[in-house]
C-alpha cells in the first residue's frame, strides 16, 4: 500500500489515436520530472504508425485525462521516448541507474487497467545472458499487468527499468531496458519540443527487409550457413532492435547452431513485436519444444509451447506442423477431445501423412471410440503398411474389443515388419491363446523369450 500511494499519481496509461479517433496502440508511462515530462518506451511511437498518429491522451489513476503536447525524443535504438503532458504538475519518480542485474532481483511492475485500476505485480528481473541479450532485461512473475512503457520499480519505488516488449503468454516473460539511458536523456538539456507530426517515420518493415545486410543474412540462412548469418543478424538487431523480422531470423540461425536458449529468447521477441504473425508463434513453439528436449527439467515450457501452438493454428489454420504439435501436446496432457479435434484437422490438411492417422487413432482409442480408431488405423496402413507400431496398436484395439483372431493377425503383421518389436511377440502369444490356438501361442511365447534374452545380453557390459 505504501508503494501504491507513492507511485499512484506518477503512473499513467497512454493511448495513441489517429485523426478519426481510432485507437492505434496503448501503453504505460510515468512522470520523471515535476513539469510533466513523461517517460515511456519508444515502441509505442513506432515508425510503422508514426505517420498516422494525430494525438495522445493520458489517464491517471484517479481517472483524470490530459493530452500530450509533443515529444522531445523517440529513439528506437535506446528505447527511450520522452513526451510532454499538458496536465498539472505530478510527482516525479526517481530513475536509479547503478543496478546489478547479473543475478535475479525482486522488483515490481506497475500499470493502469480500465478494469483493475492501478496494478502493482511482484516480479523478478535479470539480465538476458544469452548472446542475443544485448543488455536487455527479462521479467518474470505470476501476474502480468505491465504494458509497453510500464516502469519496473525497486522495493523503494525507484525506476530501474522500462518494459519494452510484452510477450502475450499466460506464463509470461516480458523484456525491459535498464533505466540508465533514460536517466541520461532526462538529465541533459532538453531539445526543443517537437510536434507529434514530426515523429520519426523510419525504419519501417520495408526499410529493414530491403537492407542489404538483411538480404545477405536471409540468403546465408537459405544456403545453410547459420554462423555467418548469425554474425550479420546480431548487428542487425542492434541496428533495428524493434524489428520482428530480424529477431525471427536470428532465432532461426541460433536454432541451427544448437543455441536453444538464444533461439527461444529471439523468438519470444519476434512474437512480442508482431503477435499477429502465425509464423513467429510457430517458430517459438518449435524453439520451446527443442529447449524442452534439451532440458528435461524445463517444465514451464509445456504451457508456453501449448499457448504458442494454439495461437499459431488460430492465425494460420492451414499450418499442418502446428496442428501436429498441438495434437501431440493435447495427448500428452490428457486433453483427449482437444487432441482428437486437432488431429482431425491435421488428417484433413495432410491426407497422405500416415503418422497423423496413427495419432488420430490413439486419441480416438483413448476416447473409447474404437470403430473410429480402427478406421483411422486402416487409413494409416493403407498409406504405409510398414509401420510396425500401427499394426501393433491395431492388435491392441482388436484385443480390447474381443476380436482375438484379428488381434493375432495384426500382431503377426507387426513382427513381420519388425521382428525385434519389444512387445509384439508377447501380445501375439496372448492373442493366440485367447483365440484357442495354444500351439501357435507357445511358439510365439518362446520367440518372445528368445528375443528378450538376446536384448538382455546385448545390454550387458
Amino acid at each position: 500500500m505504501a508503494l501504491a500511494q507513492k507511485v499512484a499519481g506518477s503512473v499513467i496509461s497512454l493511448r495513441v489515436w489517429d485523426e478519426f479517433g481510432g485507437l492505434l496502440t496503448s501503453g504505460v508511462g510515468c512522470f520523471v520530472s515535476n513539469d510533466g515530462l513523461i517517460l515511456t518506451d519508444a515502441n509505442l511511437l513506432h515508425p510503422e504508425i508514426a505517420d498516422r498518429i494525430d494525438y495522445i491522451t493520458t489517464t491517471a489513476a484517479n481517472g483524470t485525462n490530459h493530452r500530450v503536447t509533443g515529444f522531445y525524443l523517440a529513439d528506437l535504438t535506446s528505447g527511450v521516448a520522452l513526451l510532454q503532458s499538458d496536465g498539472p504538475p505530478a510527482a516525479a519518480l526517481e530513475l536509479k541507474t547503478e543496478v546489478d542485474f547479473s543475478k535475479p532481483l525482486p522488483c515490481r511492475v506497475v500499470a493502469l487497467s480500465d478494469k483493475r485500476g492501478l496494478l502493482i505485480a511482484d516480479a523478478e528481473v535479470s539480465l538476458d545472458d544469452t548472446l542475443a541479450g544485448q543488455g536487455w532485461l527479462t521479467l518474470r512473475g505470476d501476474d502480468s499487468p505491465g504494458g509497453v512503457g510500464s516502469p519496473v520499480l525497486s522495493s523503494n519505488g525507484s525506476v530501474i527499468g522500462i518494459v519494452a516488449m510484452k510477450t502475450p503468454l499466460d506464463s509470461w516473460m516480458n523484456f525491459a531496458l535498464p533505466a540508465s539511458q533514460a536517466a541520461f536523456e532526462t538529465q541533459r538539456k532538453r531539445p526543443k519540443l517537437k510536434l507529434l507530426s514530426e515523429l520519426p517515420q523510419s525504419p519501417k518493415v520495408n526499410d529493414v527487409v530491403n537492407d542489404p545486410d538483411f538480404t545477405t543474412a536471409f540468403t546465408l540462412l537459405a544456403e545453410n550457413n547459420p554462423t555467418r548469418a548469425a554474425r550479420i543478424l546480431l548487428k542487425l538487431t542492434k541496428r533495428y532492435p524493434r524489428s520482428a523480422e530480424c529477431w525471427a531470423l536470428l532465432g532461426l540461425a541460433s536454432s541451427s547452431l544448437g543455441a536453444n536458449p538464444d533461439a527461444l529468447s529471439c523468438q519470444r521477441r519476434s512474437v512480442a513485436l508482431d503477435p499477429a504473425s502465425g509464423l513467429y508463434w510457430h517458430q517459438m513453439a518449435q524453439g520451446q519444444n527443442r529447449a524442452k528436449s534439451a532440458d528435461k527439467g524445463a517444465i514451464t515450457l509445456d504451457q508456453e509451447e501449448y499457448q504458442a501452438l494454439v495461437q499459431a493454428t488460430y492465425l494460420d489454420p492451414t499450418d499442418r506442423v502446428s496442428w501436429l504439435l498441438l495434437g501431440t501436446q493435447h495427448l500428452k496432457a490428457g486433453r483427449l477431445q482437444e487432441a482428437d479435434e486437432a488431429l482431425e484437422r491435421l488428417t484433413f490438411l495432410a491426407p497422405s501423412y500416415s503418422q497423423g492417422f496413427y495419432l488420430s487413432a490413439v486419441a480416438k482409442s483413448r476416447l473409447a471410440d474404437y470403430p473410429a480408431a480402427l478406421s483411422a488405423l486402416d487409413r494409416c496402413l493403407q498409406i504405409n503398411s510398414r509401420l510396425d507400431n500401427a499394426w501393433f496398436f491395431l492388435g491392441l484395439i482388436h484385443d480390447k474389443t474381443g476380436d482375438y483372431s484379428k488381434a493375432a493377425l495384426a500382431f503377426q503383421k507387426a513382427v513381420r515388419v519388425n521382428p525385434d518389436h519389444p512387445n509384439a511377440w508377447l501380445n501375439l502369444a496372448h492373442a493366440l491363446r485367447k483365440a484357442k490356438r495354444p500351439t501357435e501361442a507357445s511358439q510365439a511365447f518362446r520367440e518372445h523369450q528368445k528375443r528378450t534374452d538376446q536384448r538382455r545380453r546385448k545390454q550387458q557390459p
